[in-house]
């Protein structure tokens, strides 16, 4: 029997009340009454029968509301249980975040159709229901110098892609009142040609240099003549600055979008002036060659002039983002490659290397959730994606306490840089589904995962499992991470599969799935309970443990065992 669930926004502001609805096949009975409990991870924050409620006129829609309590930042876990009127009982269940930013614990996803027959507010109804708080506006500009057009109506993007106004502001509008953060697209530097004949003010003198002594430039279509040639410009130069400074904050208030996801095209290399130059001079009065080192210059004054409005930045690749982690953007954010390396001289290749990165940007900034941008299937010929790449990249990801750009469009996922490419490859249903399980766990757990926690060092063993805390192929991944309340030990499963995280051929196999799995947690933590929570049975709703504190010759453990282990088990300790 089909049965949906959906809250009426995807963050709620502290003092906000909660709408939930409920839709079945099947009428519901009033006789049997209806049932609600919340949880946290603390444990049940409210149960009881609900008293008021609303059902349509042919019973199979409810609503109920519930009021969560005024504290900031905080996820939640809501189950509503009824009766039909054949007798069949309902479970069903979907997380709340409570938040007065997006920025704490950033769901960021993308929207690029503008067309004329785009049903906005269809689109943003879908990606509300995976709690998506915040969407990046792809290739939404007239031009990366002129992101407004002179014509408000309709205008043709560098592509040639008609992109409707009021197509545009209604999605700004449904999304605003869903409470998700309307970023714009655009890149800091980078100018069609058509500059040099349209009276934006650019002077070619402010462009880069290569260290071949040519412009730096990048020809995206042949087709569009200079429509299509980019055209970089030095993002220390204070006349750049002012330029796109003015045209960003002009296009975001004309538009009323809430902030500027800024880009580039990656790290290549040493670049001058057009005179010959150095692109700037760092705070020790080095001079900088290349960009990457002027990201923390330029963004800290980006943000200076945006004010109140938000900044998001892509550095390529990772190149450069040690850069950005120390700026004031107001979140993190990366695609990664896998033919980059990191500053660690580890090609990004693989899950353990991704999380070491999204460790130190935590590290770094004081504690910004990384969005990682990574396509799995990237390019494949086959035409829905490979779930145990999707599911395996989004939970090591989570696990470490990062985020994910991979939604958008309605129910699309990426598998590619250009976002519109989205339209080659779709979600199967049962990948459908169990994503919208995944982000209702990481939204009703973020406060154990995108908190405050951090890596600690412990002791884990697996009785007859073969495990690793690397990540290795063919094993059971464990790695521990903490606050000041809990111990939170995850189990990422990698036995029978592999630990690379693209894919291009569509061949990761799915992981064996292990039961019965006895643990040993070596600590001196005595807690009071032991908590199990995974996204991958029929329910996120966290299941105590039984445990015994032994002692052997490795010190003093934790014992228990887990019911079985698919894709991604989290284990708390309180």
């Amino acid at each position: 029997m089909s049965t949906n669930i959906s809250t009426d926004k995807a963050r709620y502001i502290p003092g906000e009340t909660v709408q939930v609805t409920l839709y079945s096949e099947q009428a519901f009975s009033q006789a049997d009454g209806f049932h609600l409990a919340v949880f946290s991870p603390e444990g049940i924050v409210s149960e009881g029968n609900i008293a008021s409620y609303a059902l349509d006129e042919r019973g199979h829609t409810l609503q109920i509301s519930w009021q969560p309590s005024a504290e900031d930042f905080r996820g939640y876990l809501v189950q509503v249980s009824a009766h039909t009127v054949d007798g069949s009982k309902l479970l069903a269940e979907i997380a709340v975040d409570v938040s007065s930013s997006w920025v704490k614990f950033p769901r960021y996803g993308y929207l690029w159709d503008f067309t004329e027959n785009a049903i906005a507010e269809a689109k943003i109804e879908a990606l509300n229901r995976y709690h998506i708080n915040s969407l990046q506006y792809y290739d939404w500009q007239y031009r990366h110098h002129q992101p407004l057009s002179q014509d408000s109506e309709k205008w043709q993007d560098w592509s040639a892609r008609w992109i409707y106004g009021d197509v545009l502001r209604r999605y700004i509008a449904a999304a605003a009142e869903h409470h998700m953060t309307n970023m714009a697209y655009n890149m800091i530097y980078a100018a069609n040609k058509t500059y040099l004949r349209d009276g934006s003010g650019i002077d070619p003198a402010w462009r880069l240099i290569n260290a071949k002594g040519e412009d730096f430039t990048c020809v995206m279509s042949q087709t569009r003549g200079n429509v299509g040639i980019l055209q970089f410009f030095n993002i220390l130069n204070p006349n750049w600055q002012a330029h796109i400074f003015q045209t960003e904050i002009e296009a975001l208030d004309a538009m009323g979008f809430d902030g500027w996801h800024g880009d580039t095209i990656g790290e290549y290399g040493a670049m001058t002036t057009a005179d010959g130059q150095p692109l700037g001079l760092d705070d020790q009065g080095n001079p900088i060659h290349l960009v990457k080192d002027g990201y923390t210059i330029f963004l800290d004054k980006a943000k200076a002039a945006l004010g109140e409005r938000y900044l998001t930045f892509n550095p390529v690749g990772a190149q450069g983002i040690e850069k950005v982690s120390v700026s004031d953007v107001d979140v993190l954010y990366s695609e990664f490659w896998p033919w980059e390396k990191s500053r660690w001289d580890k090609a990004f290749d693989n899950y353990a290397t991704l999380q070491k990165e999204i460790f130190d940007a935590a590290s770094v900034s004081g504690g910004k959730s990384l969005v990682v941008a990574a396509y799995v299937n990237y390019r494949a010929a086959q035409t829905t994606f490979n779930p145990p790449a999707v599911r395996l990249l989004d939970a090591v990801v989570y696990a470490s306490g990062g985020s994910r750009i991979e939604l958008g469009n309605g129910d699309n996922m990426l598998s590619d840089e250009y976002f519109p490419a989205d339209i080659h490859k779709v979600m199967s249903e049962d990948l459908r589904q169990q994503t919208v399980m995944l982000y209702d766990f990481i939204t009703a757990y973020q406060n154990l995962l995108r908190d405050g926690q951090t890596p600690i060092e412990r002791t884990v063993l697996l009785e007859n499992i073969k495990h690793s805390t690397t990540g290795q192929n063919d094993a059971v991944w464990t790695f521990v991470m903490a606050d000041r309340t809990y111990e939170i030990l995850h189990l990422i499963n990698l036995t029978g599969t592999d630990n690379r995280w693209r894919d291009e051929t569509q061949t990761k196999a799915e992981p064996t799935v292990l039961e019965n799995i006895t643990v040993k947690y070596y600590t001196d933590l005595t807690p009071q309970t032991v908590t199990l929570a995974s996204p991958d049975g029929e329910s996120i709703a966290p299941q105590a443990l039984s445990f015994t504190v032994e002692q052997d010759g490795q010190g003093r453990y934790l014992a228990f065992t887990l019911p079985s282990l698919k894709y991604w088990n989290m284990i708390f300790m309180r």
